[in-house]
């Protein structure tokens, strides 16, 4: 290889013979043991020619594109008696026959030594120009803008979908999973909270006939589905109450308008049981299920939680006595 003297010729050789030729062996004529590489990519850094052949040694078994220069162009500038910077620009092509053929424009500095008549590279630089930058701009100020406006969209969707969570998780932490109700814990203490502040309310104990029988003939997701579904139905008939799941099959209705007859409470709970059962056959859940019920008042029959709870639940304990799907009002004074 005859080694030319002018420095833009002879980095133009190496781009002709490394991109069109692919010719690898010029590297040990033209570098010399301690020449650096950097190029486009993140990995793309080499210490020295060693490194610099093992990466190119990788890239021959994976290699399979030939590319054309459509366009270059060379400036060079010494730096000392002995030594040139050549900068430049090349447009390369792929050269497959496919229609969509792979284009490329890439920067490059070469710093050259001149060592017994010869060019030597000491350190080659690869760059890509970024098309974002505008012409105007030394420094990418459009391209930050717009990447710390997707950093605050992404800022802003985060902290949503963590508020949402949070949200679910309190909703989870207050509410029974399977009928959406409140839980036991909640439920008793916004009642106790509403007792602390209107004068009157109703409390309504209802409780699943027979329910280990439905589970043993029918299967617990029968059993499951029957008390989603009258969950269901008690917040359709009860929709400004404190509803709530005490447990199992057990639930709990306190409403504030304490002064409701007798009548009307037993014509809710009859709306109730048409409704349960309306909901179960249009979901296909055909099996005759029922509900007893227990109804104490306050203040009459307890002037906390638990005294009202207590009666409640005594009138419950008489309405099953009675026989299924009965409704029971308590007659203690507290």
């Amino acid at each position: 290889m005859t080694n030319l003297k002018n420095p833009e010729n002879f980095c133009q050789f190496l781009w002709h013979e490394y991109l069109e030729n692919q010719n690898y062996a010029m590297l040990g004529e033209c570098f010399v043991p301690e020449t650096s590489v950097i190029g486009t990519g993140e990995h793309e850094v080499s210490a020295n020619l060693a490194e610099f052949e093992n990466k190119i040694a990788a890239e021959i078994q994976g290699r399979n594109v030939i590319f054309k220069i459509e366009e270059q162009w060379y400036q060079t500038q010494s730096i000392s008696e002995d030594c040139v910077i050549v900068i430049g620009e090349l447009r390369v092509k792929e050269q497959s026959g496919n229609p969509l053929e792979f284009e490329s424009r890439f920067r490059f500095t070469f710093v050259l030594q001149r060592r017994e008549g010869q060019w030597k590279v000491l350190h080659v630089h690869h760059s890509v120009p970024d098309p974002e930058q505008g012409a105007d701009e030394f420094f990418p100020h459009r391209l930050m803008e717009q990447s710390n406006r997707q950093l605050i969209q992404l800022v802003e969707e985060k902290t949503k979908a963590l508020e949402e969570s949070y949200r679910q998780m309190e909703y989870n932490a207050h509410h029974d999973s399977l009928t959406q109700l409140l839980n036991r814990r909640s439920v008793e203490a916004q009642i106790s909270e509403v007792m602390q502040k209107e004068p009157t309310g109703v409390m309504v104990m209802l409780d699943v006939d027979c329910f280990k029988q439905i589970n043993d003939t029918y299967g617990h997701p029968a059993g499951d589905q029957a008390l989603e579904t009258l969950g269901e139905a008690i917040q359709k008939i009860f929709p400004q109450g404190l509803n709530g799941r005490i447990g199992g099959d057990e639930f709990i209705v306190y409403q504030i308008q304490g002064q409701k007859s007798q009548a009307e409470l037993r014509a809710d709970l009859e709306s109730l049981q048409h409704l349960w059962d309306q909901i179960r056959a249009e979901k296909g859940l055909e099996l005759p299920v029922t509900v007893s019920s227990g109804i104490a008042f306050f203040p009459q029959h307890g002037q906390r939680f638990d005294q009202l709870w207590s009666h409640a639940d005594q009138a419950l304990y008489q309405a099953k006595a009675e026989g299924r799907q009965r409704l029971c009002f308590c007659e203690e004074e507290d």
